[in-house]
């Protein structure tokens, strides 16, 4: 197996992810987005057109703030099971190449579509009952 390819991949992959995390989390969101219309609301003169309707939207914005985005998170101990899964998964693959055994790759397989779907379930912000 040629390690020095795989790890050249790998720093790629996570470069890239890194990228796009930077991408997603600088937006201005939630309250950032607020402030920023509050402040262009000031500066806005008294008799424009659109200051009623700006107006309207930043209250429909610290709405929605209250009322979903303080309410919604994470399951964190879901997305460490799921990751937890797709550990094991990568640990059959592995063995699997190494040793050429199917019965690894039929059991990576299962820890991964289930490690997926456990990431898909859990990484997304919802509203979330007290149990959890």
């Amino acid at each position: 197996m040629d390690w020095k390819a795989i790890a050249t991949v790998a720093v790629g992959v996570i470069g890239l992810l890194g990228v796009l995390a930077q991408r997603r989390y600088n937006r201005a969101q939630g309250r950032d987005r607020a402030k920023a219309d509050l402040d262009l609301l000031a500066l806005l003169p008294e008799d424009s057109s659109v200051r009623e309707e700006l107006r309207n939207h930043i209250d429909e914005t610290i709405r929605h703030i209250i009322s979903v985005e303080d309410t919604e998170r994470r399951d964190g101990f879901g997305i460490a099971l799921a990751s937890a899964f797709l550990i094991v998964s990568a640990a059959f693959v592995y063995f699997f190449i190494e040793y050429s055994g199917w019965w690894l790759a039929l059991a990576g397989a299962f820890f991964f579509v289930f490690g997926l779907a456990g990431l898909a379930s859990d990484v997304p912000r919802r509203q979330r009952d007290s149990r959890v």
